[in-house]
């Protein structure tokens, strides 16, 4: 697929859905994470239906658009592991012409926050902390600024090993 096709394509599909869960359901309930609409297993994330779409999308090639509907389905059946896994191959995914552009480098910036996500809700608070600066570096999106400010009220900074960066932020 080429460059302007693949962004002109997956930009506008975007969907945003809340994230909840356990921990999740007061700490996920702010967060925000990026689905790709009219994509495989798109549909069934949204009607609630995450383990059909786990089911889908996993006996597939995961290019970006499903490696992120995929982390989406995990986090929402909390496996937070194989959530950052599938997170992991969506960045992994793109192309580095692809991520150049401004629409670009928000989809990638969307792939860092979801993985930033699936981390903390893992606790693994600061590399999750590490990919929400890698996704504000790449797009100052409402999205992962909402995301960056709730992931940081509701860690206690003194559970990290440079809490001074995250004071400094």
């Amino acid at each position: 697929m080429k460059l302007n096709n693949f962004v002109s394509k997956t930009l506008p599909t975007l969907l945003l859905l809340c994230c909840s869960s356990t921990f999740a359901i007061e700490s996920t309930e702010k967060f925000r994470v990026a689905v790709v609409k009219n994509t495989l297993g798109a549909n069934n994330i949204v009607a609630g239906e995450y383990e059909s779409s786990i089911a889908k999308i996993s006996d597939t090639h995961l290019d970006f658009n499903r490696a992120m509907n995929l982390c989406v389905a995990q986090i929402k059946t909390y496996n937070f592991e194989l959530a950052e896994n599938s997170c992991t191959k969506a960045i992994d995914s793109m192309s580095v012409n692809a991520s150049r552009g401004r629409h670009g480098k928000l989809l990638k910036a969307l792939a860092y926050s979801n993985r930033g996500i699936a981390k903390h809700l893992n606790n693994k608070s600061k590399t999750a902390y590490d990919d929400f600066l890698m996704a504000k570096s790449l797009s100052e999106d409402k999205i992962i600024n909402d995301n960056m400010a709730y992931f940081k009220s509701s860690i206690k900074v003194t559970s990290l090993d440079e809490s001074e960066s995250l004071n400094a932020e």
